[in-house]
């Protein structure tokens, strides 16, 4: 199929190009309309605007369900949901949760991946918990935290079969730089739920932790005197999750940490079961959630995670004045890199998945493509 006509999002710029897909790839991109007349099968996608599909690295479920405590069936449905919103690949996000219930969940999610066909592409599972410190837990049930064992690591992540792609874990737990140094050998390591001092989070780093899960929330927050796991993200070369659902993050911050360094940022939803659906009472990590305009807490007032999607946040950080180029690459190839994926997806470039988004000049989404098949 040749896609014509369209303004294509191209090495981190917009260009009118066509470009052909095969056998579920991208092939050869072209100077607009100089293969129309020799190509079999076409798309004018004259007016439209195209991007890669988004990468979402960090959401715990929607449309009523949780990767957590969902069977297949509700993963079906879930990954059909975020299709529809441009998702094309995504990380399932566990929760803390008691360990036999965690347990099943990698098993539940492994069997997905193995038989996925529709919706979007499953690539891993993000682990946020149980490796979290008491203190900033957030949402995560302090009963089923736990300090860090290297023997429930590797039974969780073999039961997933070694999908684990991210771990996140607060560095203030004991073992943690020898953890670090040990896995971040061939899997992610997120720096989280911590009240980590600056000097403590640069060890981690020097370990190994290349990652930061979602910015400014269940963190110390920045302080002239002590600059804290938000300083750090400025000075190293680490990518951080930063949540823009007009709720976790002002609009004036996100500005401030686009102008700070762009390339590290990567939008997630971290959305719970609420997403796509009303306010009400919902749950997450076997604890009750209650929604009230779009907002998420707990019975206490704690934030519990989100109700966006991607979507929405790649079109509020465009409202909030970000450029759009930098707001594409953030949902796209930041978080590709960020999980060592880039070469596969992330951009539209020859030989990469046809994973791809058609929208019209205002961003709102038209047709989503996987492996360059229409995801209806």
């Amino acid at each position: 199929m040749l896609y014509k006509n369209a303004e294509v999002f191209l090495n981190g710029t917009f260009k009118k190009a066509d470009f052909t897909v095969e056998n579920g790839r991208f092939g050869a991109i072209y100077a607009p309309e100089s293969v129309t007349l020799n190509y079999p099968e076409s798309m004018d996608c004259s007016g439209k605007r195209i991007i890669p599909g988004f990468i979402e690295l960090h959401s715990h479920g929607c449309i009523g369900y949780d990767f957590t405590t969902a069977e297949t069936n509700d993963i079906e449905k879930m990954c059909r949901f975020y299709a529809r919103n441009g998702i094309t690949s995504i990380l399932a996000t566990t929760m803390t949760i008691d360990y036999e219930i965690y347990k099943s969940a990698m098993v539940r999610i492994n069997t997905i991946m193995d038989n996925q066909i529709k919706g979007t592409r499953i690539i891993g599972i993000n682990m946020e918990g149980p490796f979290l410190g008491a203190d900033k837990k957030g949402a995560h049930d302090v009963r089923y935290l736990m300090p860090l064992d290297e023997k429930k690591y590797s039974e969780l992540n073999d039961l997933s079969g070694n999908n684990v792609r991210i771990i996140d874990l607060d560095p203030n737990l004991s073992g943690s730089l020898e953890f670090i140094k040990k896995h971040s050998k061939d899997k992610v390591i997120s720096l989280a739920h911590t009240s980590c001092t600056y000097e403590l989070a640069s060890q981690a780093i020097a370990a190994g932790a290349t990652h930061v899960t979602h910015l400014f929330n269940a963190m110390n927050g920045l302080h002239h005197r002590e600059p804290g796991l938000v300083g750090a993200v400025s000075d190293f070369d680490i990518h951080a999750e930063i949540i823009c659902d007009g709720i976790h993050i002002h609009p004036s911050v996100i500005r401030l940490m686009y102008k700070v360094d762009s390339d590290k940022l990567i939008l997630i939803s971290d959305s719970m079961s609420a997403a796509g659906l009303e306010d009400g009472i919902y749950e997450l990590g076997g604890q009750k959630v209650y929604v009230n305009n779009g907002k998420a807490t707990l019975e206490d007032g704690t934030i519990a995670g989100s109700t966006t999607t991607v979507y929405k946040a790649f079109k509020n950080v465009i409202k909030y004045g970000i450029p759009v180029e930098e707001a594409v690459l953030s949902a796209t190839l930041i978080p590709a890199k960020a999980i060592n994926a880039d070469k596969e997806i992330g951009s539209i470039e020859a030989g990469k998945k046809a994973d791809f988004v058609i929208m019209d000049q205002d961003y709102n989404i038209e047709k989503v493509f996987r492996d360059g098949l229409y995801l209806d």
